[in-house]
């Protein structure tokens, strides 16, 4: 490599993570160039993403169906319920604990390390 213009990938790094100067200033050095090779193969996982899904406008039913189960595997389970509260449509708010809540807020975010 003869010349490198680090400019063009420093500002990459930043409009990619949504990083400022003074913190992009901050990674270590192997950290920027993991992060900068890095934004191609994530770009491409979004479009090869927007590829599939446009894709499945054409799919059939059961194309789709398969490829909805693929999407909920990958994202794994987010949130796992149990007991009665399982359906929100269903679910009773807890008052007092809603009133806790809105105590805690009206305090502001530094009570709450006082606890």
């Amino acid at each position: 490599m003869e010349e490198l213009d680090f400019g063009f990938f420093f500002c990459r790094v930043c409009h990619f993570y949504s990083t400022g100067y003074e913190q992009a200033m901050r990674l270590p050095l192997k950290t920027f160039w993991l992060m900068s090779s890095n934004i191609d193969r994530i770009e491409a996982k979004k479009d090869m993403r927007a590829i599939t899904v446009a894709q499945m406008a054409q799919a059939t039913p059961d194309g789709v169906q398969k490829f909805r189960d693929a999407l909920v595997i990958e994202a794994g389970e987010i949130v796992k319920l149990d007991g009665a509260q399982d359906d929100p449509r269903t679910a009773k708010r807890d008052e007092a604990g809603f009133a806790d809540l809105k105590r805690m807020a009206g305090e502001g975010i530094g009570s709450l390390r006082t606890r």
